[in-house]
């Protein structure tokens, strides 16, 4: 297996296959609005807000990869709705940000891959993690149920 087939499968799980984890997709999937944007303290984020975290470091790290420039955000800022897109918006934007992650894999060649390992394993690694806390929320506001995750 080669690097290109690695990252393909790491960015199909943490997507929207479940492996060993629940992907990201299947995470959100069924979600209101209302269940999107609750939070069990002020000093937590909300699902929604985490998902918007997501789309600005995936769609900031594709840019970069594109050649495309980027706008500077950092810390709490990225959490932010910035473009107030609604929670169904939100759940498209990010399914084809990583659909968008996936194409961009399987089309570039092996020299310009090789500059980009690190960081779309990383990218995986952080998106997954997320992915978790997405279902640790879920739990919490009793809105997960255990069917819908993963088998083994």
């Amino acid at each position: 297996m080669n690097a290109k087939q690695v990252l393909l499968m790491q960015l199909e799980a943490c997507h929207d296959q479940n492996t060993w984890f629940v992907s990201l997709i299947n995470s959100i999937n069924g979600l209101t609005e209302q269940q999107a944007t609750w939070k069990p303290n002020e000093g937590s984020n909300s699902i929604s807000e985490i998902i918007h975290h997501l789309i600005y470091y995936n769609q900031r790290h594709l840019n970069q990869l594109k050649g495309i420039e980027n706008e500077e955000r950092t810390g709490e800022s990225t959490f932010r709705n910035k473009d107030g897109l609604s929670w169904e918006e939100t759940g498209v934007r990010i399914n084809q940000l990583m659909a968008e992650w996936k194409k961009a894999v399987d089309e570039a060649d092996e020299v310009s891959l090789t500059k980009w390992v690190e960081v779309i394993a990383h990218l995986t690694i952080h998106t997954t993690y997320h992915a978790g806390q997405i279902l640790y929320i879920r739990k919490l506001q009793g809105s997960w149920g255990p069917e819908a995750g993963v088998k083994g």
